[in-house]
């Protein structure tokens, strides 16, 4: 739990600087206040209280509510390294809403098999699984597209396209920036 407490203030800091930035198709390139642009992902690192952490995030290029939805906080997909803490190529979602109690968050790379993020905390989900997020990274470096669903506590479906061009790029630089075998 610790290390989900240290990286909720670690992707605080950077969404407070990526807020606003989309990408409305996914040939336009993403700003990155602060951080180092790969297309449709930044990357960067951080270092704080001993720790160095890299992370590269991106937004969703789509994103659909069933029914609609009237709010909806920040969306991001996270990909990070905390090497101190044996944490390399965490897969973390945050979806901008409070999941539904029991939910099962699916995310599906192109048109490869469905992975489940079991593990949710308010707005977030990952798997908790290395093996797993191993198999979701390769995915995504061969992947175009990443789609995420995922149900909120008033039962609201969501789906959220995320561009996967430039992910490659960013996993290499915060994988060199953390020494982080790639």
């Amino acid at each position: 739990m610790l290390k989900n407490f240290f990286f909720l203030i670690f992707c605080i800091f950077f969404i407070f600087f990526f807020k606003n930035v989309k990408s409305a198709t996914p040939q336009i390139v993403m700003e990155c206040p602060g951080l180092k642009n790969f297309q449709n992902w930044c990357a960067g690192e951080y270092k704080g209280e001993g720790a160095k952490s890299c992370i590269m995030i991106s937004t969703p290029i789509d994103e659909k509510g069933e029914p609609p939805y009237k709010s909806r906080g920040e969306v991001v997909a996270t990909i990070y390294h905390i090497p101190s803490e044996d944490s390399t190529g965490v897969v973390y979602i945050s979806t901008g809403y409070t999941y539904k109690k029991d939910a099962i968050v699916t995310l599906r790379i192109d048109q490869n098999k469905k992975h489940e993020f079991n593990v949710i905390e308010n707005d977030s989900a990952f798997t908790d699984d290395e093996n797993v997020d191993k198999q979701i990274i390769v995915e995504m470096k061969k992947g175009n597209k990443m789609k995420v669903i995922g149900f909120s506590s008033r039962d609201t479906k969501t789906t959220d396209i995320y561009s996967l061009v430039g992910f490659s790029a960013a996993y290499t630089y915060i994988s060199n920036l953390c020494n982080v075998k790639n």
